[in-house]
């Protein structure tokens, strides 16, 4: 039974792929730079960015088995899509895929699957590199519509403590780190955040505002984020990322395989965060 939303929460998803350094990438020549473009052109992402920029990452440190903040600073390679909703990052050591205008799994993974052919067959030992980890991740703005409070939208356990009359909410935080499977952890952030004259301010978690303004994506806001009559509504970051083992030999089989595993788990994670009120706000169906 597949679910669905008529209108989703949904306002960021991407794939991030780690791989083990390549030179050829590191100190990218520009015939490489060239010869990517022209193939990004055919995959409709025609517009080629370079760009440089610090970016914070959450990362689990298997021998501390604590989650820590790592700050990257990466000379990145970017191709922009259209209407500036989707957009794909090369570096030295990754692969990214953002997109805006989300719709289906099958979807984004098959165009993320066809960006990492285009990398293999363009990029020089790109196939004899070893893999890191692949991880999927999504974010959700929950803005209780009518007179529901965020409370009636998401699951208690989800929120921040409360502290009944105590003042005034400014800003709230709940993380869990999980290790749900050998080589799997899954990161679930909530962030509570107060409406400002009804409206929704910010949607993003602060480790995915992008720091390169000519590298940014639009974001479509909802009709329902001016209105919102809740003291304060939430963004919800489902993070789940899979470490591969003994870091094989590039391999787009192994990729898929562990990508689909993690989007059924951070799928079920979504379904069981919000409540039944928000499920009937958002136009919940069930279809074969």
């Amino acid at each position: 039974m597949k679910k669905t939303l008529e209108k989703a929460p949904l306002v960021h998803a991407l794939i991030h792929l780690r791989f083990a350094e390549v030179p050829s990438i590191k100190a990218i020549a520009p015939e490489l730079i060239n010869a990517l473009h022209i193939r990004m052109i055919d995959e409709g992402f025609p517009e080629k960015i370079e760009s440089k920029a610090e970016i914070l990452e959450w990362n689990f440190d298997a021998a501390s088995q604590q989650m820590r903040q790592k700050k990257l600073s990466n000379t990145r390679l970017l191709f922009r899509a259209a209407g500036e909703q989707e957009i794909v990052e090369i570096s030295e050591s990754s692969l990214i895929l953002k997109s805006t205008t989300y719709r289906t799994f099958s979807e984004f993974y098959n165009k993320f699957h066809r960006l990492l052919l285009v990398c293999k067959e363009t990029i020089p030992n790109l196939e004899k590199t070893l893999l890191k980890s692949v991880g999927l991740r999504y974010v959700d703005v929950i803005a209780p519509t009518g007179q529901s409070t965020l409370s009636d939208f998401v699951q208690g356990g989800v929120q921040p403590p409360s502290f009944g009359d105590l003042g005034t909410h400014l800003q709230g935080h709940s993380l869990k780190a999980v290790k749900v499977a050998e080589n799997q952890v899954l990161v679930i952030n909530f962030e509570e955040l107060a409406t400002f004259n009804k409206t929704v301010q910010k949607v993003l978690p602060d480790n995915l505002i992008e720091p390169d303004a000519k590298c940014g994506l639009v974001i479509n806001g909802q009709q329902d984020w001016f209105n919102v009559e809740s003291a304060t509504y939430g963004i919800l970051d489902i993070d789940h990322t899979y470490q591969f083992a003994h870091s094989p030999t590039f391999n787009s089989e192994q990729i898929e395989d562990a990508t689909i595993k993690l989007y059924q788990r951070a799928s079920d994670i979504f379904w069981s965060v919000i409540t039944d009120e928000a499920k009937r706000a958002w136009g919940y169906k069930e279809t074969e």
